[in-house]
């Protein structure tokens, strides 16, 4: 495999430097060509944020909306054209997404269809308007192998992807995931009822319109669905009272109540296998649905940018106090949730990491890595920059899955609980003031805008 695929290498590297990147020439790859033609060649753009002090990260605000047309070409032919931009009927509108990676010369977009379809050709059944382009600057396969383990844990929806190449305007743009996004969509993304929600806890909730915390912990929400403009005020207040008894449930041991136990531990589990650092980073989906004994449920792993680093430890966001649930979870007097843990190892590690392991060695084999390998040189050149081959990228994920399996045999063999730094944060339920933009309270005689249970209200 190594011989091969660096012989592939070194002859499509001398070709890459040689010619210019036109479409033509991506079609002879073999990965699919997304081609974005936006009206006039206007390119989107955005205001850039830097946050508070005290606050985590960077983000975008006021994004535009270009529109145009994109089409989806695999060699000789087309398998999805959005049709020339009219509003409601044909086209697309393209805007930039994402925080901190929006501030990078590549960019992320998002692509909004003006009718709904399959952008990846597959069934009319996966038919929606919202579609993300992914990118992928380290590079890596951390989104392949982190789907792929969303999958097999079993969590209730697994996004679908591509590689592509894009062409926008004319001009190669590199190596992105087309992907479907996190959304509800009761045929094909995430099953929820109309009237129930997808939330996020979210470190990029200063730069919300809205957003809701518990009356106990800071942990903030912000809405994936509904938009943000159609929440009530009585559903805010729902939520917040809900969240608030979910925040309290590890202390008082009854969060069995709130909570569903399979996909809560099968998340964690999940990003316990990948050995992921981050602890709080936004993408942490959680679903509910509206009828009262309904209960929280983990949606599906989506960021993906720091598996692999944890090798000698649970994930990050299974050991922090003060990121998500889980750390409280395991902490609890009564142990139901960190038996749930244990069993769904033992139900999955049977199977698992061999899965994993053919995965990848059928990937390394197959046409797609070889096309991958020859767009990441046309991605290098056009970024002027250079990185592991595909080659390097699944044998490290293969070595990965090999030792994190005896690492995780071995430490949930012990004493499971006493591996878990116990820190246990007594509830102390928060004051329900009006806060400033900086999340500090607001006094008598305050003037500006303030924000009042996660609406902005401007104070005079």
């Amino acid at each position: 495999m190594r011989f091969v695929l660096t012989m592939v290498a070194l002859a499509w590297s001398l070709l890459v430097h040689s010619q210019e990147v036109t479409l033509d020439s991506l079609r002879k790859i073999g990965l699919p060509v997304v081609v974005v033609e936006t009206i006039d060649g206007e390119e989107p753009s955005c205001e850039y944020l830097t946050p508070d002090e005290g606050f985590p990260g960077y983000s975008i605000r006021n994004a535009t909306k270009v529109p145009g047309s994109v089409q989806v070409i695999v060699g000789e032919k087309t398998i999805y054209d959005s049709g020339l931009y009219h509003e409601g009927m044909s086209g697309m509108t393209i805007k930039l997404r994402g925080n901190n990676s929006a501030f990078t010369p590549k960019k992320p977009y998002k692509i909004k269809l003006q009718k709904k379809a399959d952008m990846l050709g597959e069934d009319e059944m996966y038919k929606d308007k919202d579609w993300v382009l992914l990118k992928d600057e380290t590079p890596s396969l951390n989104l392949m192998v982190g789907l792929k383990v969303n999958e097999l844990v079993g969590l209730q929806w697994t996004p679908r992807f591509r590689f592509v190449n894009l062409m926008m305007n004319g001009d190669y743009r590199g190596v992105y995931m087309l992907c479907e996004s996190v959304k509800r969509n009761t045929d094909c993304r995430l099953n929820v009822s109309k009237t129930g929600f997808i939330f996020e806890f979210d470190p990029y909730w200063w730069n919300e319109e809205l957003w809701f915390k518990s009356n106990m912990s800071n942990r903030r929400y912000t809405f994936k669905y509904p938009d943000s403009e159609d929440v009530t005020p009585e559903q805010l207040d729902y939520l917040v009272d809900f969240m608030t008894k979910v925040d309290y449930s590890p202390y008082n041991g009854n969060y069995e109540e709130y909570i569903d136990m399979e996909s809560f531990a099968s998340w964690v589990l999940g990003h316990d296998i990948l050995g992921t650092y981050d602890w709080y980073g936004s993408n942490m989906y959680m679903t509910k649905n509206d009828t009262l004994d309904s209960k929280l449920m983990m949606a599906n792993m989506w960021d993906f940018d720091t598996i692999e680093m944890v090798s000698d430890n649970y994930s990050m966001a299974h050991t922090t106090t003060s990121g998500p649930l889980f750390n409280p979870l395991f902490n609890s007097p009564d142990s139901t949730f960190t038996e749930a843990y244990r069993k769904r190892w033992e139900e999955l590690s049977p199977t698992l990491f061999d899965e994993m392991e053919q995965f990848l060695y059928d990937f390394a084999v197959s046409d797609e890595a070889a096309a991958l390998e020859k767009s990441r040189e046309l991605d290098f050149n056009r970024w002027i920059t250079t990185g592991p081959t595909v080659e390097e990228n699944i044998e490290s994920s293969i070595q990965w899955f090999k030792t994190r399996k005896e690492w995780m045999k071995n430490a949930i063999n012990k004493d499971f609980a006493s591996d878990i730094k116990k820190v246990y944060v007594a509830p102390m339920p928060f004051m329900q003031k009006p806060n400033s933009l900086t999340g500090l309270p607001i006094f008598g005689g305050t003037k500006g805008i303030v924000v009042t249970k996660g609406r902005k209200y401007l104070q005079k």
